[in-house]
Formats: structure tokens, C-alpha cells, sequence
């Protein structure tokens, strides 16, 4: 049996880097795992961050794996892991606003039944930002509910009071998953044999959550650093999440966003050659127009073509 480990949570939690802590060592690690990347975005951002580049992986970047719309792709990503006869593990690392709901029926259907067997759905919890997210957005809170296990990132981001309260909402949320804190994303090998899956009936949804939607931009124009940043400043309510290369005219920087903090870094060459172009990004967003926010980013590059491209597929638009 393949062992199949599901690392959710929401936007800006720590997924990428918690997912590359559990490639460095540990039973994951030694098992050859298949990797499936999910993002709702276009630009395969989290692909190009993980380390272990020999690894077989999967991109299914047209939405939610929870959705119904991406149902087809999964099927055939565990198909092939099935018939490689490559693996001992599958590590899944799903969009922050999933909508978790069981997978297990996707475990049986098809030529790789008998295959695999779910053994966690592991939730990554930001330790600064989940309560101001979890007040408005129902994924934050469902992924909490529906986990196996919870890990508490970004600890050394907050003080002993408003972990100790934190945990006192976690567990009034889901009191039978285990707990770890962690910073940095480092998730000890040892928690994992904590974890035992509880099975849930709920089907998968027909569409992303309400009012968020995500839009992908791509240029090889020189970008104005000054209009971009006061385009995140302007739209700062409604951004949840940025990530990806952006090539302004004093250089390229990586550029992410996270709960209204803005974050740069060396240039990621893997989303560039990818997406061919210097700049490429996606941007998710909530309780705003679509024509409007991509009216405002245009202004930062107005004098060549634009690349843009809308995640949702028909079943979500």
C-alpha cells in the first residue's frame, strides 16, 4: 500500500516550507514519495520552491483539489504514481483555500484501487494570522476541523499568551487532532505516529469559496516598482495572497504577500523559465471586482501586452 499524506492550511501558513522539512529526513523522505502540487493559480509557484528536484511531481493549478473541476487530473496523477511502482508515499500539498472534504473515494476509484490508503490530513496553522482570517474565511476554519493533525507554525512570531490562546481555539475547534509548535515549518518525524485518519462523508464541492478568486499576470515588460507597491497598498483589504517573480525596473525580486505583510527575496529562476517571462505572479483575492483589480496592476506596465489569466474554470466561474 502507498501511504498518502495530505499537508493543508490556510494562505501564507507555511505549507511549501513544511513540505520541504518533511523531504529533508523521516519516513516521508525514505519512501520515494510522488508529489501533488495544488494551487489556485496558473503560475506553478510552490512547484518551483520545493527542493528535492529529482522527485516525480504532479502541478494541478486550475483550482481547488477539493473541487470537482480537478478531479479528472487527480485521478490520473494517482493512476501514474500507481502504475510506476516507483513509491511507498504520496505527499499532497493543497491550495490554502481548499475546502477540505474526504478523499478516500478517489483512493478506490479506478484502475489503482487497492493502492493507497490515506494516513493524514495534516493542517499547518499560522500562529500570527489565523484568528484575523479564521473571523471571515470558512476554509480556515474547515481545515482546522477536518485535520488528522495540527501544526502550529510561525511560533517564533508571537508570545507565550497568544500561542496559549491560540491553542484554546484550536481545540475548541478540533479536540482529537495532535498538536505540535513549530517555527520555520519544522515538523519533527515523530509526530507523524501520532496521526490516525478519521474518515468523513462529506462530497466535493462544485466551485471555489465565495468572493475569492485568483488571477495570474505575466510580462516581460519592466515593471514600476512604485505604482506595484502602492497597488498592494490600495488593495491591501482585499489581497490574501501574492507570490511570484516581479522584474521592476531597479531588478527582479520575489515578491510575496501574506495577511497584508509584504515580504521580498531572491529572484525564483524556476517560475521564470517556466512562464516564460521575467515577470510572473498570481494574486488571490476576495470581496472585489476582478475587471477592477486587473485595471490596477495593467497601470504598472501600460505600454506593452499583459498576459493575464483567470484560475477559475467553468464550474467556478
Amino acid at each position: 500500500m502507498i501511504d498518502v499524506w495530505i499537508l493543508g492550511g490556510y494562505l501564507g501558513a507555511g505549507k511549501t516550507t513544511a513540505l520541504n522539512e518533511l523531504l529533508c529526513g523521516g519516513p516521508i523522505a525514505q519512501a520515494n514519495p510522488a508529489l501533488i502540487i495544488n494551487e489556485f493559480g496558473k503560475i506553478g509557484v510552490d512547484g518551483a520552491l520545493v527542493h528535492r528536484r529529482e522527485l516525480t511531481r504532479f502541478e494541478i493549478n486550475k483550482g481547488s483539489l477539493f473541487c470537482i473541476c480537478t478531479k479528472t487530473d487527480f485521478l490520473k496523477a494517482l493512476s501514474d504514481i500507481a502504475g510506476s511502482g516507483k513509491h511507498q508515499a504520496v505527499l499532497i500539498e493543497a491550495t490554502g483555500i481548499a475546502e477540505p472534504v474526504d478523499i478516500e473515494n478517489f483512493l478506490t476509484e479506478g484502475p489503482h484501487a487497492g493502492y493507497f490508503r490515506l494516513r493524514g490530513n495534516l493542517c499547518v496553522v499560522d500562529a500570527a494570522h489565523f484568528t484575523q482570517v479564521a473571523a471571515y474565511l470558512k476554509p480556515a476554519v474547515s481545515q482546522v476541523c477536518w485535520a488528522d493533525g495540527m501544526i502550529i507554525n510561525k511560533c517564533d512570531l508571537v508570545d507565550a499568551q497568544q500561542l496559549k490562546m491560540l491553542r484554546t481555539v484550536l481545540e475548541t475547534m478540533n479536540l482529537r487532532a495532535p498538536v505540535m509548535e513549530t517555527a520555520f515549518g519544522k515538523i519533527k518525524p515523530t509526530f507523524l505516529n501520532l496521526i490516525t485518519h478519521r474518515c468523513h462523508s462529506e462530497n466535493l464541492v462544485s466551485c471555489a469559496p465565495e468572493q475569492i478568486f485568483a488571477v495570474s499576470f505575466s510580462t516581460n515588460q519592466a515593471v514600476s516598482e512604485e505604482k506595484f507597491f502602492n497597488v498592494l497598498e490600495k488593495m491591501k483589504s482585499s489581497i490574501l495572497r501574492l507570490k511570484g517573480n516581479v522584474a521592476f525596473d531597479s531588478g527582479p525580486v520575489f515578491v510575496e504577500v501574506v495577511c497584508q505583510s509584504v515580504n521580498r527575496r531572491p529572484v525564483i529562476q524556476d517560475i521564470s523559465t517556466q512562464n516564460n517571462a521575467a515577470t510572473a505572479f498570481t494574486v488571490i483575492v476576495w470581496n472585489t471586482d476582478k475587471d477592477f483589480l486587473c485595471r490596477q496592476f495593467e497601470e504598472c506596465w501600460p505600454s506593452m501586452p499583459l498576459k493575464i489569466e483567470n484560475v477559475k474554470p467553468e464550474c467556478c466561474s
